[in-house]
């Protein structure tokens, strides 16, 4: 199989490598830098064997040969144009969260999304928090009622005041779709209030049921990734620690001290998309799951 990944950020990097551990040989970075693509190309090829093959090219490419598998992992900010440029071609489409940017394309977007899903059926967007939610639930022991969920996440990234949430609510919108097991959980969401938003930080309060959920998200260069989270009065947090060249994601109690090693969440997302790559259930759900992020984060974000 191939993949054409269009982007050349650590993203794309990150999916480069997850591609080609489950069987990917022939990899095209599109890149409007020509540096760029050389130097994710030299990146990903130091972790492999020299039976993958690597190319860079431009966005012709993609109407000129045939890609198994299309990623796209630009800025955000132009999803909606790529996703216009590959609409109809007859690969099974990857899209790094979120699907289009809701301050490029507004209230405008649920009509763009319409038409593009009309045309396109083997779409998957990245929700790899989906699955760090499955092992939270193993981890942690709630034994009373929810009052308080408080959802503190913080990443290197380089998006400032609202570009913050746009960039980091589909991971918290995901978690909670899964860690609570509720299918009507994104539509229950309401009293939207302490909206703050700074450059560096995004925040945000909201009730679903009788639980008050407070969101905080922050973005800054030279900081690493880390999620804290917070039931009640019981704190854990998600961490990562490299260890000879491999980052190892591992669970943390702070009450009883106790850590869990658990799989990388992005590994399990490309993991159950190759079992379900001709599944179109999988797809349909997928479509469904992003229309209702989509659709939450649009509210909270206005």
């Amino acid at each position: 199989m191939n993949c054409a990944i269009i982007g050349s950020t650590k993203i794309a990097e990150v999916h480069a490598e997850q591609l080609i551990r489950n069987g990917i040989k022939e990899v095209t970075f599109i890149s409007r830098s020509k540096i760029k693509g050389k130097k994710i190309i030299e990146k990903v090829k130091k972790k492999f064997s020299k039976n993958i093959f690597f190319s860079q090219s431009d966005l012709k490419v993609l109407k000129k040969k045939k890609f198994n598998i299309i990623c796209i992992c630009s800025s955000t900010e132009v999803h909606h144009q790529h996703l216009r440029f590959i609409s109809g071609l007859k690969s099974t489409l990857i899209i790094e969260k979120p699907i289009v940017s809701l301050l490029e394309l507004k209230n405008k977007y649920e009509i763009f999304l319409k038409g593009f899903y009309k045309k396109n059926k083997k779409v998957v967007v990245c929700y790899p928090y989906i699955y760090l939610a499955k092992n939270f639930k193993k981890f942690v022991n709630i034994n009373k009622k929810l009052e308080t969920v408080d959802f503190e996440f913080q990443t290197g990234g380089r998006s400032r005041f609202r570009k913050i949430c746009i960039n980091l609510m589909p991971h918290a919108l995901s978690f909670f779709h899964s860690f609570f097991l509720d299918k009507s959980f994104l539509n229950n969401i309401y009293k939207k209030n302490n909206l703050v938003i700074q450059k560096y930080k995004w925040k945000v309060s909201f009730v679903v049921g009788t639980t008050a959920f407070n969101l905080i998200f922050k973005e800054k260069e030279s900081k690493k990734t880390s999620l804290k989270l917070q039931l009640n009065k019981m704190k854990f947090a998600r961490k990562t620690l490299k260890s000879k060249n491999k980052f190892i994601n591992f669970l943390q109690d702070y009450q009883s001290k106790k850590k869990k090693i658990i799989n990388n969440p992005m590994g399990e997302f490309y993991t159950e998309f190759f079992k379900n790559i001709d599944n179109s259930n999988y797809y349909k759900d997928n479509k469904k799951l992003t229309l209702s992020i989509m659709k939450k984060n649009y509210f909270l974000i206005n």
